[in-house]
């Protein structure tokens, strides 16, 4: 008998968090490098030789600086985001609806379109 009348709820924009820089981003991948295979890193880079056969050794190694660099950047990126005077991010989820149809009529009916009531069940006359 009675219908809330639904207002549209205001929409909320949220900022997009902040990106790393092509440059931040090559002095991130740089630094790290540096410190993996630079002057004074861990690793020496050497030129490969046709006899070479280190392959398992070779693919360990790309596998162990491709999970460095992008933990790095993971690290920038996070850096990037909590520097103080950042807005935070919007919330994750939706809210469910405060109010739902009890006539399941209404539920299933598209918004403005007319809804049929069903009719009561008529009991057979007996004869």
């Amino acid at each position: 008998m009675f219908r809330r009348r639904r207002q549209s709820a205001p929409v909320l924009i949220a900022a997009a968090p902040p990106e790393l820089s092509d440059d931040a981003l090559l002095a991130i991948i740089d630094g790290k490098l540096a410190d993996l295979i630079g002057a004074s890193g861990e690793w020496t880079l050497v030129r490969r030789e046709s006899g070479d056969t280190d392959d398992i050794f070779h693919t360990m190694l790309s596998g162990q600086i491709a999970v460095e660099l992008a933990q790095a950047v993971k690290a920038g990126r996070t850096a990037l985001r909590n520097a103080p005077g950042t807005e935070p991010s919007a919330l994750p989820w939706t809210p469910a609806p405060v109010a739902v149809w009890a006539n399941p009529a209404h539920a299933a009916a598209p918004q403005g379109a007319p809804v049929q009531s069903v009719p009561a069940p008529v009991a057979a006359a007996a004869a």
